[in-house]
């Protein structure tokens, strides 16, 4: 087949989770025998951070029978910000101007460029890979074939942001601040709308989420499944799980948060980790020696600054070996579902099953991830008791972490492997074609 494959990122072995997972999608879909055209869509602008690595990337990508097309970038705004000597007119028709899905979904601009240059590759379907951009730019052309496997509807993580205001620092204290507040809420149930009519003009959605793949289906989708999410092996066939015990200086070691500070699912999950979780490890760790690790770039929120002051609590930044500091941890924490507001599947749980750590994690978790089980490969809490509680069990029981750690590699080795998931996917979008 003859795949253009729209990405929002350069595939990369080395990189972040959208990266990595571009390249394992790229890599496995040209041993298959099919061709590859790779267009890169960017919502930073040229000669941004995010461009140059992009470039980079593609100047790296080393993949036969893959075509790299230049990068697109995504058209700023048009509709300027109101100041306070505006007329009611006019600000009136800046709020009615963005409503509209250019300034909602500004990739949808790039629709016609990118339908020329699938043309051009003679393309047999179109293939988007975590990319809201690949939707907005593609949804409109009707004679090839859309297959998007995607990772989280456009809409809920502002969802989620704008129904909990005070912890992502978004104002509200004043009446302006309220009406931008509802404009903000009126605007993304816009969005929602919106992205559920361009998904639906898509042949097939494959999303890591079963509650997302159940979302689409309930929406109309003719065709919304569930396919796992991926990972690159760590450990080969046969290895043991890798993960670790306590080092020799008795101190207890938690990776509590990897990537993004300041995204969704790690505020709300780091909130509730010094909120509530931590106060609790205390009681229930009796004042054992301690140390919080939290890798990944950015900023938390200031709501959720004040509640990490504490100097167990070690932020990292971002670190060459994730895979090392992993494995000389105890516990794998994973709070980013504490929330029913924002329910995703995590690729930092393969990241720890493929190198056989103990995953403790919200129950959540296993409501958007069916192969989550407790017990088996994860323990699992609905409270910051019961999550403290399993915390201390797995630090005082060898046993019980090496028993998680095996379970979860065991369920990343049958369905979570790139080299397993690829080919589902590859099957499904060749079902597509023939139809």
């Amino acid at each position: 087949m003859r795949i253009f494959l729209v990405l929002s990122a350069a595939p990369r072995s080395d990189g972040e989770a959208v990266e990595v997972v571009a390249y394992e999608v790229a890599q496995h879909a040209v041993r298959f025998g099919h061709t590859l055209f790779v267009q890169i869509i960017l919502r930073d602008p040229l000669g941004s951070e995010a461009s140059v690595r992009a470039t980079e990337g593609l100047q790296r990508l080393k993949i036969e029978n893959a075509v790299a097309y230049p990068p697109l970038y995504v058209p700023r705004s048009t509709n300027g910000a109101s100041t306070q000597r505006d007329v009611l007119i006019h600000r009136c028709i800046r709020i009615a101007k963005s409503f509209r899905e250019s300034e909602m979904f500004p990739a949808s601009r790039l629709g016609s460029r990118v339908a020329a240059r699938v043309r051009e590759s003679r393309a047999d379907v179109i293939l988007g890979v975590w990319s809201w951009e690949a939707l907005a730019a593609t949804y409109r052309i009707r004679d090839v074939p859309k297959f998007m496997y995607y990772g989280n509807p456009d809409h809920v993580p502002l969802e989620a942001r704008l129904r909990h205001p005070e912890l992502f620092g978004i104002p509200s204290s004043t009446f302006r601040d309220r009406v931008g507040l509802a404009l903000d809420r009126l605007r993304n149930r816009r969005r929602r709308y919106l992205h559920i009519q361009m998904m639906n003009q898509c042949e097939v959605t494959a999303n890591n989420s079963i509650l997302d793949a159940r979302f689409y289906a309930q929406h109309g989708h003719p065709r919304s499944i569930y396919l796992q999410n991926m990972w690159p092996t760590v450990c080969g066939e046969g290895d043991d799980a890798k993960g670790t015990g306590p080092g020799g200086d008795g101190v207890i070691r938690i990776v509590a948060s990897v990537g993004n500070l300041g995204a969704t699912g790690n505020t709300f999950g780091l909130y509730y980790f010094g909120k509530e979780l931590m106060p609790r490890l205390d009681t229930r760790l009796a004042g054992r020696p301690l140390e919080i690790h939290i890798l990944g770039k950015g900023a938390p929120t200031a709501a959720v600054n004040r509640h990490l002051d504490d100097p167990r609590i070690i932020r990292r930044g971002w670190v060459e070996d994730i895979n090392q500091e992993i494995q000389s941890s105890q516990v794998f924490l994973v709070l980013t579902n504490v929330s029913h507001d924002f329910l995703v599947g995590n690729t930092r749980i393969l990241l720890a099953w493929s190198l056989g750590a103990c995953v403790v994690m919200h129950a959540n978790s296993a409501l958007a991830m069916p192969e989550v089980e407790d017990g088996y490969n994860a323990l699992l809490g609905r409270s910051p008791e019961e999550i403290a509680d399993l915390i201390g069990q797995v630090v005082e029981d060898d046993a019980l972490r090496r028993k998680i750690g095996s379970g979860g590699h065991e369920t990343f080795q049958r369905y979570y492997r790139s080299d397993v998931v690829v080919p589902k996917m590859m099957t499904l979008i060749q079902e597509l074609v023939m139809r």
